[in-house]
């Protein structure tokens, strides 16, 4: 029998992911929109005639009112889809004034955490979200807008580690036509119709002012770019981590590069082998292009013996004549302390 569109654009998805296998478990991220909705019912619909198991997961961020109304609605739709269903409650605004971050950042953390721990109780091997090509085109949009080289263009991929996002080739006009088709409810989150969130303005302002203006098909062309990028990307991963296996050095508490070498690749292959490093040495929030570039700058330099560059996390890039090492910062307090020794 012939599968549903959107069905059988998972069943694709899922096929070029190679997970699940027969017999094992996905965990789907269960929010209660539209797109989060559609994704279920399409695993739903293929684990029979796959064999695979799932589980949703819903998350209450504890940050609406109306949050106990959607956490009953994803309850009564896994009741009727016959799907195991799992949920608790986060502290996102607690969370993001303990790491000083965004409420969305705190959110993302909370949620994945969340995902990955039902995936632990269910044995499970992947988490499937409910991203379309609608969210890939205006993630691109607002990298773009933050100034982000080809790895943040690239944006969402298919697949990453434990993520699958099944839905990424389907528009969004695509998944209400199939819950309207399927007599499918979904539940509609206030906050994303509020202009203080940039991606709203970008949903709602950027993206139809392209589309009317400038290209009628811009999200499908936004998500393709951002595939071209990704495919890009990966590539100048695959040579940076070539690099680094030639030039690092690992040490406790330390990574230590070859400056020449460093300093005579390819800009694009040692911006991208300066990214990694900074990854397997504390990773990278808050990392940007001007810190990459300034750790560059200085190996390249001629005489940058000494200089010591401040880095996210704690860290700094300090530069002797041989090598970059990328360590924790010691402050000016603690190195006179050190100096003269406890009494």
């Amino acid at each position: 029998m012939r599968l549903p569109f959107l069905v059988a654009a998972v069943d694709r998805a899922l096929q070029a992911s190679g997970m699940p296998l027969r017999g094992q478990a996905i965990v789907a991220g269960l929010s209660g929109g539209a797109d989060s909705v559609a994704l279920l019912d399409a695993l739903s619909s293929l684990r029979r005639r796959r064999g695979f198991r799932v589980v949703a997961a819903h998350l209450d961020h504890g940050l609406r009112p109306g949050a106990a109304d959607d956490a009953a609605f994803c309850a009564s739709l896994c009741e009727r889809l016959d799907v195991p269903f799992r949920t608790t409650r986060a502290d996102v605004r607690a969370r993001a004034a303990r790491e000083r971050g965004g409420l969305e950042q705190a959110g993302r953390r909370e949620r994945y955490a969340f995902l990955r721990s039902v995936r632990d109780e269910e044995r499970g091997v992947a988490i499937a979200v409910a991203h379309t090509r609608d969210d890939q085109a205006e993630t691109l949009l607002l990298r773009l807008l933050r100034g982000a080289g080809a790895t943040g263009l690239g944006g969402m991929r298919p697949k990453a580690g434990d993520v699958l996002r099944p839905l990424l080739g389907v528009s969004r006009a695509e998944v209400l036509t199939h819950l309207r088709e399927r007599g499918l409810a979904w539940r509609e989150d206030p906050s994303n119709a509020d202009p203080a969130y940039r991606r709203n303005r970008v949903r709602h302002e950027l993206l139809p002012y392209l589309e009317e203006r400038f290209n009628p098909g811009i999200r499908a062309a936004l998500a393709r770019t951002a595939s071209i990028l990704a495919d890009d990307a990966a590539h100048l991963r695959a040579e940076a981590a070539a690099l680094l296996d030639r030039i690092a050095r690992a040490e406790e508490g330390a990574l230590a590069l070859e400056r020449a070498s460093l300093a005579r690749a390819e800009t694009a292959v040692a911006r991208a082998a300066i990214r990694l490093a900074l990854h397997r040495a504390g990773g990278l929030a808050r990392i940007g292009a001007a810190h990459v570039d300034g750790v560059l700058r200085l190996a390249r330099a001629k005489a940058p013996s000494g200089r010591r560059l401040p880095l996210p996390g704690g860290r700094e890039a300090l530069f002797t004549r041989a090598e970059v090492r990328i360590e924790k910062r010691v402050l000016p307090e603690a190195k006179a302390v050190s100096s003269r020794g406890l009494p």
